[in-house]
């Protein structure tokens, strides 16, 4: 639609679909052990509260022995043991339905990825999760919670269903028993190789199964980000973050009562960014609201591509064109100047002539549609003053003109032109349905705070790409009754504009960011023609440019693989072992070839060098 397609790629659209499968499989489960969680418990309690007093103190020991007899037997004939590593890096043996689960999770979630260890051994990737169990851990963990809680055991289940949504996730990917025809390429399709798509679906998990139990996606979604990323740097820095926000919004409130209304130290007034007079409650169960909401928050992230793509031919242009920055600067002030000026005169004219209810006293006010920061346009729109032909003249000229301003060098930012672009758009949609004569369903005119809240969101997280801001930017301004369509809105522009960000950095992915591109390691098997061979004696280095650095004994002193690392490089290599190399991926590649290549065939490098001589 509009063009948006080529920006929602195969990948991303795989995502999407496994997300909401994981959603639908993961509430199933969780809402089942929810409910009967709550059934039994409430039933033995009642049985238990209406005992005289000798058997109550019996049947509450009975119950809760008899779910700690199936817990531990549980544990006992079928529980795995699971590997957690602590702070100080101690290796820790859990049981995996033991527990809250929350380690278990953790562990299980980082599994696939990439260690040093794991990378020498030759066990990485998703291969170390498949190894483990998934749905048996899953209906495992849910029998055990059950019995537990049920019984009369005191806990919550938040911590379980995040261990049960993690495997529920996990097993949907775990490959099953080879098929043939087009269901084998749908596995193909549907199953993740690639450790961060894995990590997405063990995420999407654990979101969904707190979102089941809560009742609060957003809360789901942060609170799995966090549990996960807890001790990432980004996540442990936002409590300092949060402490400097909030003694700057406490002066900045201050400042506001003390010199602005004049009430000193009595009042904290409201410093928000826009006026706000009577919050609307969006209407949810109404589902013409929706049908707008999805085609404004489409006509936002294609208004936020084609913006990207204008902003940098402009700024492009200018400074190939305009190389002298005196011209350049006064050059992007005066287009911006002319660009006010024309629209001054056509709301002049059209007021002189009566047209679209305007009137030529409002051609002054009209230089705020493109001078400045636009604030007092949006509170316009906040209220309700602004018409439609002024929404629409004020989108393409604030556009062109914020293009100009920062593409000639001007010194401003664009958040708050994005949060102007996007209550245009909204303006748009709340104002037209009536001028076309659309029944009062579709009118929302009277209104327009349930359009411009999501769509304020839609245009941060189109243009600056700031998701988890956007969101709460939209909580905090506008209340928590605009967490569904915001929530709705950032889904929908983040998969069709996430990658139009103005930052260059947040547009590298994962595969862009390598430190030296070009450059990987292998693990090489010992051939038989190199069995009593040392590293000297192959002469890598020389032969093929690679450097070895460390090899794999499959079977060491204690009968388990053993890593070698600075080990002598005169100690003979047997056939079984593992060398690391790293080098050029040409390098390896040639490396490789000699390894397939059959015992008595000449390496590449002498081939040549006798090749070469007369």
């Amino acid at each position: 639609m509009f063009g948006l397609s080529q920006y929602f790629d195969p990948q991303e659209r795989r995502l999407v679909v496994q997300s909401v499968v994981i959603g639908i499989v993961v509430w199933v489960v969780v809402y089942a052990l929810k409910t009967a969680v709550h059934e039994v418990s409430h039933e033995v309690l009642h049985f238990v509260e209406t005992q005289p007093p000798p058997l109550l103190v019996f049947f509450v020991l009975l119950f809760l022995v008899i779910g700690a007899v199936v817990v531990a037997t549980l544990a006992r004939t079928t529980g795995r043991v699971i590997h957690y590593r602590d702070d100080e890096g101690r290796v820790h043996e859990l049981i995996d339905i033991e527990g809250d689960g929350l380690e278990r999770a953790i562990s299980l979630y980082y599994a696939s990825e990439p260690t040093f260890e794991q990378s020498l051994l030759g066990d990485e990737g998703v291969d170390v999760r498949w190894k483990l169990p998934t749905f048996s851990l899953a209906l495992r963990k849910a029998v055990a919670t059950l019995f537990t809680i049920g019984s009369g055991g005191s806990g919550g289940l938040e911590a379980s269903v995040t261990l049960i949504g993690e495997s529920l996730s996990a097993g949907l990917f775990k490959p099953r028993r080879q098929l043939n025809g087009r269901f084998s390429r749908l596995m193909n399709w549907w199953r993740p190789t690639d450790p961060d798509d894995l990590q997405t679906a063990q995420l999407s998990g654990i979101s969904a199964a707190v979102a089941t139990l809560l009742g609060a996606p957003f809360t789901a979604a942060f609170f799995a980000t966090e549990v996960m990323y807890r001790k990432r740097p980004v996540i442990e820095k936002l409590i300092y973050s949060l402490i400097s926000a909030l003694v700057a919004f406490f002066l900045n409130n201050f400042a506001h009562s003390f010199l602005e209304e004049g009430e000193g130290f009595s009042y904290f007034g409201d410093a928000a960014l826009f006026e706000v007079g009577v919050r609307y409650l969006p209407p949810l169960n109404n589902w013409h609201y929706y049908v707008l909401l999805l085609g404004m928050t489409l006509s936002i992230a294609l208004m936020s591509i084609i913006f990207g793509r204008l902003r940098a031919a402009v700024e492009d242009w200018l400074h190939h064109q305009l190389t002298n920055t005196w011209v350049r600067h006064i050059g992007g002030a005066i287009a911006t100047g002319l660009i006010a000026l024309g629209v001054y005169g056509l709301i002049y004219f059209l007021g002189a002539q009566g047209m679209f209810g305007l009137h030529t006293e409002s051609a002054p006010e009209a230089l705020s549609l493109v001078l400045g920061t636009g604030e007092s346009v949006i509170d316009a729109a906040l209220a309700g003053e602004l018409l439609l032909l002024l929404a629409v003249v004020a989108l393409l000229a604030k556009m062109l003109a914020t293009m100009i301003t920062i593409g000639s060098g001007g010194s401003a930012g664009l958040l708050i032109p994005s949060l102007f672009f996007g209550t245009m758009v909204a303006t748009i949609f709340v104002e037209a349905p009536a001028l076309l004569g659309a029944s009062a369903e579709w009118d929302f005119s009277a209104t327009p705070l349930v359009f411009i809240a999501p769509a304020m969101t839609a245009s941060l997280v189109s243009i600056v790409n700031v998701p988890l801001a956007a969101m709460l930017f939209a909580i905090e301004i506008f209340s928590g009754s605009y967490i569904v369509p915001s929530l709705m809105a950032l889904v929908i522009a983040a998969l069709f504009a996430h990658q139009t960000s103005i930052y260059r950095t947040q547009r590298e992915r994962y595969d862009q960011r390598q430190i030296l591109p070009g450059y990987g390691s292998r693990r090489v098997p010992i051939p038989d023609k190199w069995d009593g061979k040392t590293v000297v004696d192959l002469n890598l280095r020389q032969t093929f440019d690679v450097n070895v650095i460390g090899w794999v004994d499959r079977q060491g002193d204690d009968g388990m693989p053993r890593v070698r690392l600075s080990a002598g490089v005169n100690r003979p290599l047997h056939r079984g072992d593992i060398l690391v190399v790293i080098g050029l991926e040409g390098d390896l590649d040639r490396l490789q070839e000699e390894i397939d290549a059959p015992a008595g065939a000449r390496p590449p490098a002498e081939e040549s060098e006798e090749e070469a001589i007369p």
